[in-house]
């Protein structure tokens, strides 16, 4: 039986995982109907190559737990066990290889489509899954370019939670527990991270 699942790709740093990425993966999730959504860590990003981030092991670990009590939202550590600098193309040539049937739909901020151009083989990811763009209160996209041209936008309530705003939080003493789920919490903890914080986030890639 062919395999004929929408499938959304929903790719970061995630250092860390937050409520406001569960937010915006389930506010997609409902709008195009997916069946599943699939969170990707990325092992190096590529804007982050010069940067400190959380070792890609910790990040899976935290993203496997922020995704694990709700229903359709899977772990896909392709990047992480790939290893090096992470590309989107190269994921998604992965995930066509493997699942041809699939409708893929590539989850990215509104505001980074303006730099989509820059990222690794633009047009060969446009021809393998649909650009989704979340658009958060009011972000707003520029109509009438080539960027634009295809694009979905799926727009989210506004919410004031940032992994950075997690680490200094963290960095400074203060709970984070209505921020990050509360098995995310716990690898913060046993694993002592933002004590000192670095960069993280999200961005080209």
């Amino acid at each position: 039986m062919v395999d004929r699942r929408r499938v959304g790709i929903f790719g970061g740093t995630f250092d860390p995982p937050h409520l406001g990425h569960s937010i915006v993966a389930a506010e997609v999730m409902e709008a195009l109907r997916l069946d599943r959504l699939l969170w990707v860590p990325a092992a190096v990003p590529p804007h982050k190559r010069d940067h400190p981030v959380t070792s890609a092991e910790v990040r899976r670990r935290m993203v496997a737990a922020a995704v694990a009590e709700t229903p359709g939202f899977a772990l896909c550590d392709l990047e992480v066990q790939r290893g090096g600098v992470s590309y989107t193309v190269d994921t998604l040539r992965r995930l066509r290889s493997d699942h041809p049937a699939w409708s893929l739909f590539l989850i990215i901020g509104a505001d980074l489509l303006e730099g989509f151009a820059s990222w690794k083989e633009p047009d060969a990811i446009r021809r393998m899954a649909r650009l989704v763009a979340i658009s958060r209160g009011a972000t707003a996209m520029r109509p009438g370019s080539d960027v634009t041209e295809g694009v979905r936008t799926v727009r989210v309530p506004p919410v004031d939670i940032s992994s950075s705003e997690v680490r200094r939080r963290v960095a400074g003493g203060k709970a984070v527990s209505t921020m990050v789920a509360a098995q995310v919490l716990s690898i913060i903890e046993s694993e002592r991270l933002y004590r000192t914080s670095p960069p993280g986030g999200s961005g080209a890639r």
